[in-house]
């Protein structure tokens, strides 16, 4: 069975290393990209079957890479998760769902359990989740 490939889009550090940690942990493989132009150049490239996307890149909004992501026909396999409290937006950008962070990732995250399926139905399901500050 493939590895399912999480991309993480975040200008912050801190969290994008503390999600990266406890989702290799539980045996994905993660990408990171810090601004909009490297998360639609790796999502086009690299095909992830999952991007956690902050709308507050630089270069490129998240909202703007959702957006063309959803305008193109052959990137449509790739869900997105947008990093907001915005939820609204987040499906009017064309996210598959969003995700409210904070600062530090905590182990027992329940968004961890909605990747507990094969990499094409991650995200099928998807209800608003959260990631919690430690």
């Amino acid at each position: 069975m493939e590895t399912a490939t999480i991309l993480i889009a975040d200008a912050d550090c801190t969290w994008a290393n503390s999600m990266a940690r406890l989702l290799e942990a539980q045996g994905y493989r993660v990408l990171r990209a810090r601004t909009g132009v490297d998360a639609l150049y790796q999502a086009r490239m690299r095909r992830p079957h999952l991007l956690l996307l902050d709308p507050d890149l630089s270069q490129l909004t998240g909202w703007e890479v959702c957006r063309r992501l959803r305008q193109s026909p052959d990137m449509s396999s790739i869900r997105v998760a947008m990093l907001t409290r915005e939820g609204e937006a987040a499906y009017r950008a064309g996210a598959d769902g969003y995700l409210i962070k904070g600062g530090q990732v905590q182990p027992s995250l329940p968004l961890i359990r909605a990747f507990q399926h094969p990499p094409q139905g991650i995200l099928k399901e998807f209800v608003h989740r959260r990631a919690v500050a430690a």
